[in-house]
């Protein structure tokens, strides 16, 4: 009987975890397009509904289109966006700025869900 109970607790830890990391992985993305409206947007189009159109005329490139780079994934960006300095970020024309890790990893986790599968 505890055998059971024990299985039967396994099974049900192994179907809930899964859904906590697919819960927190939907916040990080919300967190990083709330970040990219507040801090990207003023050069970037970062949604086509976006409030306030950026600043810069022309924009920076659309979020979506840097998404479908193929050359666009976590590492990239991670070392675009946290090495101001960097080689990725020395061959752009985008400034060299300070992203705090936190917010740069919910940028990134926005990007790559707006990745084309």
């Amino acid at each position: 009987m505890r055998r059971s109970a024990f299985s039967a607790f396994a099974l049900i830890l192994a179907f809930a975890i899964p859904r906590l990391s697919l819960a927190q992985e939907a916040q990080k993305i919300a967190d990083g397009r709330e970040i990219a409206l507040k801090v990207c947007a003023i050069c970037h189009v970062v949604t086509d509904d976006q409030a306030v159109p950026p600043t810069m005329k022309p924009p920076a490139p659309r979020f979506a289109d840097i998404a479908a780079r193929p050359n666009v994934n976590e590492a990239f960006l991670r070392d675009f966006l946290l090495k101001p300095h960097g080689e990725a970020r020395a061959m752009s024309a985008m400034p060299g700025f300070l992203m705090p890790s936190r917010q740069a990893e919910a940028v990134i986790a926005y990007l790559m869900s707006m990745k084309p599968r």
